[in-house]
């Protein structure tokens, strides 16, 4: 810079040359040129500017147009602002300091917020008076903007934090609006990048105005150069598109149509892929720094955060809610249990299953409500679960708070943490009473069935036996053995109509006079009290009704069109306490006489019912009609409902 000051044509400058200069102003310029720290002085009512080495970055592309240069012009841009300081100190001789002072300068062709620290030193001639000033500064605007967006990474921290808990649109808006306006741009774009096809449509767009973009949309933008340089990985920025010549036409007239100038593109990355890109566009032109590229690069990185958090916690309180409703809707019992067993947790199902309000259980332990006798093996289950961090079923009962017992396949869940260490345990239950008490009926009904087929086969081959040994021909044979197994068929069918549990006295009699009371409308009277007859009760009358009926169609009543039968019984106390007394009549039929020899069916009905139902029965053969009188003990053969 000596040498610049020595080549100066000063002969025909204001200040004169150098060996005309004033001493005080000769010192301070040895001052300056020696001094290792950015030096100036400024001298004479004008102002006139010299400076050192260390000092000529300050002015920039005004250097070294500036020396000699009055001050007002060579800041012009911040004269408004500096000049009256520099005119006080002119003045009233008492310097000035200044640190971190923020200074609107022009730099190229546009205005740029910078910040200075620097000092203005009265510099005193031979008469006393301020003949000049002795400047010495730095520019601080890398240090305070670094300093303001830590500051602000901080502050927008505590606002995600806040906002956290929200959905990704709250979250997005706040962070979009919080760096346009620290930027103070026109525009922040937060769009997101598909692995296969490129960037999609912006997720989120903030405006300064509200205003919507008109031709420009971040995700289209993002697909052309220079932009698209963002998908890739690095962060790309245009201060003037107008001027850039990356800008291919078309995109630059979307730009236009858009009133954008200036736009920066800033990757997001995870695993060394491009996710998702900030893009940021303002109306003017601009020089985007580095110190701001980096902020929104590192905000980028935490909004990803919060955003995978934010995600990751809507698809959790989805997932919840799901959850939430299927517990409390479901049909099955459904309960959260502790490690010990007690009831954290427990839905309308299992209440219903337990007899008890799901609020009730939370008192109790899963053994409370459990039968006594499953009690160790529920424990022993319970415990093993948690050992081997396993699941198990189980069918077991359990004890309602009425002591009814109720049976129910359970599952049993143990719950871990994310180290795999046990937490607690998680019950579904079903209730299977009623399928129990199905498979109950069906063995009783097998068994029963198995039974009954024994028996029957018995029954036939003793209707076999009886009618051969009274028959004196094959036909007599075949009609008597028929007919009395068709008396047997009728007697199982009505069984199987009452699911062989009990059969009504009065639907085994109507159905084997069934024939004769459709024939005769009034020939045949059923009277008498509801009466049920065991599955081996049932059989036993059908027989002797059918022989009953039989002789009567043949020998008797119902052989004449005048003929009736009647049958009545009641309820009366015999020699052993309550009894049936059954009357069969016959009336209006031929003359009878007593038969020359008993056959099968007198001693049905005189033995065979007598010696399978006790009681006795008695068979008369008068002129009048026949008559057969049945006392019946009441038992389990023979009830009253």
């Amino acid at each position: 810079m000596a040498a610049r000051l020595r080549a100066f044509d000063w002969a025909s400058h204001p200040l004169g040359p150098p060996s005309a200069w004033p001493e005080a102003l000769k010192a301070a310029v040895g001052i300056c040129l020696h001094s290792s720290m950015p030096t100036a002085i400024y001298w004479g009512p004008e102002l006139r500017l010299l400076y050192n080495d260390a000092w000529s970055s300050i002015p920039a592309e005004r250097h070294p147009d500036a020396i000699g240069r009055p001050a007002a012009e060579v800041w012009s841009d911040i004269w408004p602002t500096i000049g009256a300081e520099f005119a006080s100190v002119m003045e009233t001789g008492r310097g000035i300091s200044h640190f971190d002072t923020r200074l609107e300068m022009r730099r190229g062709d546009r205005f740029e917020e910078t910040y200075w620290n620097y000092s203005l030193t009265p510099i005193f001639g031979e008469d006393g008076r301020v003949a000049g000033l002795f400047n010495q500064g730095n520019e601080t605007t890398l240090t305070v903007k670094t300093a303001r967006m830590q500051a602000f990474r901080v502050a927008l921290a505590d606002r995600l934090n806040d906002v956290a808990d929200l959905d990704a649109t709250a979250i997005l808006d706040t962070a979009l609006g919080e760096i346009g306006r620290h930027l103070s741009v026109a525009s922040v774009s937060y769009v997101e990048f598909d692995r296969l096809h490129g960037p999609k449509a912006d997720r989120a767009r903030w405006r300064s105005d509200g205003s919507l973009s008109v031709g420009l949309d971040p995700g289209e933008a993002l697909a052309e150069a220079p932009l698209s340089e963002a998908v890739e990985g690095r962060a790309v920025s245009v201060e003037d598109a107008a001027l850039d010549s990356r800008v291919a036409a078309e995109a630059r007239r979307r730009w236009e149509a858009a009133e954008m100038r200036a736009a920066a593109a800033v990757p997001i990355m995870r695993q060394g892929r491009a996710v998702a890109a900030w893009v940021l566009g303002d109306g003017d032109p601009r020089r985007w720094d580095s110190v701001e590229l980096d902020l929104v690069r590192d905000v980028g990185d935490q909004l990803w955060l919060t955003l995978d958090r934010a995600d990751a916690a809507a698809r959790l309180r989805v997932s919840e809610r799901r959850f939430a409703t299927l517990f409390e809707q479901s049909s099955a019992g459904l309960a959260e249990l502790s490690l010990d067993g007690r009831f954290l947790r427990a839905n309308e199902g299992m209440g219903l299953l337990l007899g008890r309000a799901p609020s009730e259980l939370s008192a109790l332990n899963i053994l409370d409500v459990t039968h006594a006798d499953d009690v160790p093996g529920t424990a022993s289950r319970l415990a093993q679960a948690i050992q081997n961090r396993q699941s198990f079923s189980q069918e077991k009962r359990y004890v309602r708070p009425d002591g009814s017992t109720v049976w129910a396949i359970s599952n049993v869940t143990c719950l871990v943490d994310d180290d795999g260490r046990p937490t607690g345990l998680f019950k579904v239950a079903a209730d299977v009473t009623e399928r129990r008490e199905a498979d109950s009926i069906r063995d009783a009904l097998v068994a029963e069935l198995n039974h009954r087929v024994r028996n029957n086969l018995s029954a036939v081959q003793a209707l076999a036996r009886q009618a051969r040994s009274d028959s004196t021909s094959v036909h007599e044979f075949e009609r008597a053995f028929n007919a009395r197994l068709m008396a047997l068929s009728r007697a199982q069918d009505l069984l199987m109509r009452e699911t062989w549990v009990a059969a009504p006295l009065r639907d085994v009699v109507a159905d084997t006079l069934a024939p004769y009371a459709v024939a005769g409308g009034e020939r045949v009277t059923i009277e008498g009290p509801e009466v049920r007859l065991s599955p081996n009760a049932a059989v036993t009358l059908a027989l002797v009704f059918h022989e009953l009926t039989t002789n009567a169609a043949r020998f008797g009543a119902l052989s004449d069109p005048e003929g009736r039968v009647a049958v009545d019984w009641s309820v009366g106390h015999g020699p052993t306490g309550p009894a049936i007394d059954l009357l069969w009549r016959e009336t209006g039929g031929p003359a009878l006489s007593p038969p020359a020899r008993r056959g099968f069916g007198s001693r049905l009905i005189e033995r065979g019912a007598p010696g399978e139902l006790g009681g006795s029965a008695r068979l008369a053969f008068d002129p009048a009609g026949v008559s057969c009188a049945i006392h019946l003990p009441l038992s389990r053969k023979i009830m009253i409902p």
